[in-house]
């Protein structure tokens, strides 16, 4: 019963984590190419809109409200999974060689995925906002919105990489995460009936 409950619980949480990577990865380059398409026109940033940057910015905004609540999301999960990654190791036979290696990985893969996820939450995406606001602060002098608005966009390209990094390795996690049996029973040895002579 309880390696069945573990790994209820592996799944649910490995798909949630999963799939909330996936839409976001999926959706946020659809989010720019619509607003960009639209060029809509943010009058308290800027009175002209110079190469469409203000449908970069609200882009930057909507992907960036999108993150906040994935980043909950990740982070709730990996909390799960880490409770339960701990009780699989309990749980599982780590006599099969197989199945010792394959929980290796995923424990090495959901490390991975954690300092990613972290380091994109705490690293990148402050910078990717204080860029965005050194912009915003100075539309009207191009020598310092110009660079500006390149910082901000090379910082969003790389918090694109890294959770395309943490997708690929939730996506091993769901490999490797079939190979796990449960630790046999040890059957309590019985003593041999005794036997009655007549």
């Amino acid at each position: 019963m309880a390696f069945q409950l573990v790994q209820i619980l592996f799944w649910l949480s490995l798909a949630t984590w999963f799939g909330g990577v996936l839409f976001v990865a999926m959706t946020a380059p659809v989010v720019v190419r619509t607003v960009r398409d639209a060029n809509p026109i943010l009058p308290h940033v800027l009175a002209v809109n110079l190469d469409g940057q203000h449908g970069t910015l609200l882009a930057g905004t909507i992907v960036a409200s999108m993150l906040n609540l994935l980043w909950r999301v990740q982070l709730a999960c990996g909390g799960v999974m880490l409770f339960v990654l701990v009780a699989q190791w309990l749980v599982m036979d780590t006599r099969d060689q197989a199945n010792l290696v394959a929980a290796l990985v995923r424990t090495g893969l959901f490390l991975g995925a954690v300092t990613l996820t972290l380091y994109n939450w705490r690293f990148v995406w402050p910078k990717v906002w204080a860029e965005r606001q050194a912009y915003i602060d100075n539309a009207d002098n191009p020598d310092l919105a110009n660079p500006a608005k390149d910082r901000f966009d090379r910082h969003q390209v790389e918090s694109a990489n890294v959770l395309n990094l943490v997708l690929f390795m939730l996506l091993g996690m769901i490999v490797f995460g079939g190979l796990v049996t449960p630790g046999k029973a040890v059957a309590p040895t019985q003593s041999p009936a005794p036997v009655v002579q007549n």
